[in-house]
């Protein structure tokens, strides 16, 4: 369980988030939506330990967690595999070369092994995005609009991911612009507006 007890965050005289209390549970995938700038990215900012928070309480009962930002986590110079060794070892975790091996299949991101990132593609980046958190160890990832930039076939890929890693009881909460086409995949959405939490019917 997850828990979010009176959260707020302010830049200078702007309040992102007012006093937001929600929870989420194990085995979860939460959509999180709201117009540019309503503070999504700022939420999952805080709920990851990656600001600091003015007033509340982020409660867990796993230590366990990552964000992965909109920005594509890469050193560009580098292929895959050499970014996917410097990202780990941010987090002293070393690269499991069987789970590489299979996701980076699962993402037809194979025949790009030897390409720089600076090269990629917007959704292709957005595959190495996921290859990234797929390869970190975590309980609860938060990551910042994972559907962006993706085709048909991509969005499909990123929707049976995500259910699988929910049959391990891991729990996604992800921010996101374009909830109808991944609605299905949901156990509950919420938006932020005016610094304010609304679940969603």
């Amino acid at each position: 369980m997850l828990e979010v007890k009176n959260l707020s965050k302010s830049f200078s005289s702007l309040c992102v988030i007012d006093n937001v209390s929600c929870k989420f549970k194990e085995g979860e995938i939460i959509a999180l939506l709201g117009e540019n700038g309503s503070g999504k990215t700022t939420m999952l900012k805080c709920l990851a330990n990656i600001i600091n928070i003015d007033n509340g309480e982020i409660n867990y009962n796993n230590n366990q967690f990552i964000f992965i930002n909109d920005k594509p986590n890469i050193f560009g110079d580098l292929n895959i595999k050499e970014n996917l060794r410097c990202i780990l070892s941010i987090y002293n975790q070393k690269i499991n070369l069987n789970k590489y091996d299979k996701f980076i299949t699962i993402l037809g991101l194979e025949n790009m092994q030897s390409v720089p990132l600076k090269y990629f593609s917007a959704g292709n980046l957005q595959r190495n995005k996921l290859l990234i958190a797929l390869n970190l160890d975590w309980k609860y990832l938060f990551i910042d609009e994972p559907f962006s930039n993706l085709d048909d076939k991509g969005v499909s890929v990123f929707q049976t991911i995500f259910l699988n890693l929910k049959t391990q009881n891991k729990t996604i909460l992800f921010s996101t612009h374009n909830f109808s086409s991944i609605s299905d995949i949901c156990d509950k959405s919420m938006s932020i507006k005016d610094g304010k939490i609304y679940y969603d019917d």
